[in-house]
């Protein structure tokens, strides 16, 4: 958990802000040009899953020619204009010819290992709330697209956690195809993980059990890169903010207060070697 700061930080001067605000702001999407089919950027085991749970979902195959679907960070954020964490396993974005774009990111992941086989669930049984087959076409003949869909999918994950973020990201677009888009109050807890559950066959807390897994090794992988080096702690109740990076702002701590409070404002306490 991070500390809270005030919206403008009072000790920075207009210009800084402005400088920042401008460094990060996101780029415009530069999507890929309209093919016969979809931009399959990945390996043939995404492929795989990507063809299966299409099928699956009975997505309409007219939204097929306006996906791309990549394994490249910086492809997708070209795509997009937006940048993804690094702890972002998977990412569907719905971009809206026009400018605007919505993204709904998935930290995901798969199932235990040795719980797989017994857990299918029968292809035939129906899936719920997937029934429904899309039939309207997306956009005219000879009109130009209003709409595509882009997919992240990260490469460096156990097969079955890739399945898995497959899957979940074709929930996403399906839930956009429909016109009830879902955002999550919770991964591996909502109503989006119990789909995910139902369209892959696998058990839900084998599903929070591979996350946890997935995201644990993720955040290995970040400390691996940036070391935590500064712990900052609130001078009220002495909670500790370790930190790979020092604070370029004043900040205050979230316990004692949810918005900035210079009173709980954290202190360097000590530098990790």
């Amino acid at each position: 958990m991070s500390g809270r700061t005030d919206e403008e930080y009072t000790t920075a001067s207009k210009e800084q802000r402005n400088h920042m605000a401008a460094r990060h702001k996101p780029g415009l999407p530069a999507l890929p040009p309209l093919q016969a089919g979809p931009i399959l950027h990945a390996t043939p085991l995404v492929e795989r899953w990507f063809w299966h749970y299409w099928q699956r979902l009975g997505l309409p195959e007219n939204e097929l020619v306006l996906l791309a679907l990549t394994q490249d960070r910086r492809e997708y954020q070209r795509w997009t204009g937006k940048r993804l964490n690094f702890m972002v396993l998977g990412c569907y974005c719905y971009v809206q010819l026009g400018g605007k774009v919505s993204s709904s990111v998935a930290d995901r992941a798969s199932c235990k290992p040795g719980q797989l086989e017994s857990r299918r669930a029968d292809p035939m049984l129906p899936l719920p709330g997937f029934g429904e087959r899309v039939s309207r076409s997306a956009f005219a003949a000879g009109e130009l697209p209003r709409h595509r869909h882009c997919i992240f999918i990260e490469p460096d994950m156990q097969p079955r956690s890739i399945e898995v973020t497959v899957a979940h990201e074709l929930i996403h677009l399906a839930d956009r195809v429909r016109g009830t888009p879902r955002r999550h109050r919770h991964h591996g807890y909502d109503s989006i993980a119990a789909d995910e559950a139902a369209i892959t066959g696998y058990d839900l807390e084998d599903l929070r059990q591979l996350l946890y897994e997935e995201s644990a090794r993720r955040e290995q992988l970040r400390r691996a890169r940036a070391p935590l080096r500064y712990i900052y702690v609130c001078p009220n109740c002495g909670k500790e903010y370790p930190r790979a990076r020092r604070y370029s702002r004043p900040v205050s701590c979230s316990l004692c207060d949810k918005t900035y409070n210079p009173r709980y404002r954290l202190l360097l306490a000590r530098e990790l070697l």
